[in-house]
């Protein structure tokens, strides 16, 4: 069976652009990942750990043939395989940080794994670019739509800079 998954990536240590699109290779070179399409960059102010370097942040939709625990450990590898320390606390400043944001229209409730992600409707810079790949359509599980809860987090004055690079979908290279 074929899935469709929406994929959080962001990064806040050295080349952060890099990181993202590294990630991005390491996951068109899975054998059970094939990315459908990547939405813009966009720069963010970090959260909870305000004392870190802001994130460069993107969504990137997925086919994959993964279950959803299978996805995650196969993301959990990337992340590890590019540097990421997951032995640290929370909300540390990161190479690579891979969220499974949505996995068809399920709702998944594991030990390890809860889809959609738990902290998807607080963080703009997951929504925003889930906006431009999905549309403004409601998340599974949610009754309000995209835009909605975006513009409720508008009222915090939270801040989303798009960048002026992107990724090319067929190179997966940087274009300004």
């Amino acid at each position: 069976m074929i899935n469709k998954v929406f994929l959080s990536l962001g990064s806040n240590l050295d080349s952060r652009r890099c990181n993202v699109q590294n990630c991005i290779q390491y996951l068109s070179d899975s054998k059970s990942i094939y990315i459908i399409k990547a939405s813009s960059l966009y720069e963010t102010s970090p959260m909870y750990n305000l004392d870190q370097n802001d994130f460069i942040n993107c969504v990137v939709e997925i086919q994959t043939s993964l279950k959803p625990l299978e996805l995650l450990k196969e993301t959990q590898s990337i992340e590890m395989e590019m540097g990421r320390n997951r032995n640290l606390d929370r909300n540390q400043p990161r190479k690579i940080d891979i969220d499974i944001l949505t996995y068809n229209d399920e709702i998944i409730g594991e030990k390890n794994l809860d889809i959609p992600h738990p902290g998807i409707k607080e963080r703009k810079f997951v929504l925003v670019p889930l906006l431009e790949l999905m549309g403004n359509i409601s998340i599974p599980g949610y009754s309000v739509k995209i835009e909605d809860l975006i513009k409720d987090l508008d009222k915090n004055g939270d801040k989303i800079r798009k960048c002026n690079y992107n990724i090319n979908e067929k190179n997966l290279s940087y274009s300004s």
